[in-house]
């Protein structure tokens, strides 16, 4: 709701509210949400069109809800929105977390690739963003539906991503509580396979992983760099991606598994291996500071991964592949890694600014419990215990991610309750 703008009348010497500008109609927003079948025709009109309906952040829900009603209206066998404007629909939705016009608009998408448009392409396009709103959402049971529902398509596209969707499906097994079954499937494919690609075995990992197995999950993923290395049917520039793929896996895992020299190791060598990646450096400073190690040199890595990123961004914006204005911003994720080194180094005010700099990103990157627990955490060094709360909160309304974030939600609901006790 807009603030009414205040005006001071030098002559009467009294404040006048001046009339808050109505926002649109109902009728306009069905008449813009319609629109889009025009205006999204095709994956580049709809990112840019889906980038408007982000920005827009009076509207826009209200936006999805008309168009949601809509579709509700529709007689039977009528489709008021085309393939590409329905998508940019469910993901506009699911950005400003209106959740029943989102899975509205994936399911409307989804069945109308493919009992309409039987196009693979759009299969894909529809169905996996569809179940990776699922998981986003914790909602195993529909994804593992959706992910069955696209592998029974008999279409090339959806062939070819055969492999990531059955990822998708194991890995929302696994976080639904069944990784001995997830791990159980896909040792079957492994047996039919006779001799199991590294691909596979990189998968089984992460569902090792997902199931909280992390010493198979360790042995996995070494079991998979042995073998990529041995492969000489590989060329050396696949086995570098998918190696640094496999090691960052395995970094990961050390880190779940408090294993901190393990996951520096693994980290040191992704650096080594790509001097012009900044995530590795982002990650290495990362872990270091959250173990307060190496304070300055993790402060230096960081800085370094942010300079990285910016200078990536202002490439990709010269290339016409980035918005001008979004590349000004660096990855939220190494902001937040900058303002907890800071914190860690007990520079609270520099600290602060970064973090609520991440927070506040424009993205839903910036949006997460971890990042939101650190404002936390820096408000209260700072004796803000009113301002500590609020972040405490705002991290909990955030959806987990990880599955480090659910024992990161307990940890919150304890700060934030102690604080609660103290401000009564």
């Amino acid at each position: 709701m807009r603030t009414a703008i205040m005006i001071l009348t030098c002559t009467a010497s009294v404040l006048v509210a001046a009339p808050v500008p109505a926002g649109p109609t109902d009728a306009e927003l069905k008449e813009k949400a319609l629109k889009l079948n025009k205006d999204a025709s095709d994956e580049s009109s709809a990112n840019a069109k889906l980038k408007e309906l982000n920005k827009d952040k009076a509207n826009t829900p209200r936006l999805v809800r008309v168009a949601e009603k809509v579709v509700k209206d529709a007689k039977s066998g009528e489709k008021p929105f085309r393939f590409y404007a329905a998508l940019v629909l469910a993901k506009a939705a699911s950005y400003a977390k209106e959740h029943d016009a989102a899975e509205t608009f994936y399911q409307y998408s989804t069945d109308n690739a493919i009992r309409d448009l039987k196009s693979g392409k759009y299969i894909v396009l529809a169905g996996v963003s569809q179940i990776d709103y699922y998981l986003s959402r914790k909602q195993y049971a529909k994804a593992i539906r959706t992910c069955e529902r696209l592998l029974d398509e008999d279409y090339d596209d959806v062939k070819n991503q055969a492999i990531f969707i059955l990822e998708k499906k194991l890995r929302a097994m696994a976080r639904d509580g069944s990784g001995d079954a997830a791990l159980d499937e896909l040792a079957n494919l492994m047996k039919r396979s006779r001799n199991p690609s590294v691909l596979l075995m990189s998968l089984k990992g992460g569902i090792q992983r997902e199931a909280g197995k992390f010493s198979d999950a360790v042995d996995t993923y070494k079991d998979a760099l042995e073998k990529l290395q041995a492969d000489e049917n590989i060329p050396e520039e696949a086995k570098k991606i998918f190696g640094s793929s496999l090691r960052y896996s395995l970094s990961g895992v050390y880190t779940e598994m408090n294993k901190v020299d393990d996951a520096v190791g693994e980290l040191e060598k992704l650096m080594e291996m790509n001097p012009e990646n900044p995530t590795f450096k982002n990650d290495l400073g990362f872990v270091l500071a959250d173990n307060d190690r190496n304070l300055d040199r993790a402060e230096k890595l960081v800085r370094e991964a942010v300079k990285m990123d910016l200078e990536l961004n202002k490439k990709a914006a010269e290339e016409g592949k980035l918005d001008p204005e979004l590349a000004k911003k660096a990855n939220p994720a190494y902001v937040d890694s900058l303002g907890w080194v800071l914190y860690k180094q007990k520079k609270y005010d520099e600290a602060i600014k970064h973090l609520l700099e991440s927070a506040g990103a424009d993205d839903e990157e910036g949006d997460h419990i971890e990042i939101w627990d650190h404002v936390g955490d820096c408000y209260l060094a700072l004796g803000k215990k009113k301002e500590a709360l609020e972040s405490f909160q705002r991290a909990l309304r955030s959806d987990d991610v990880t599955k480090k974030d659910a024992e990161r939600r307990r940890k919150v609901t304890e700060k934030m309750n102690k604080l609660k006790r103290e401000l009564k």
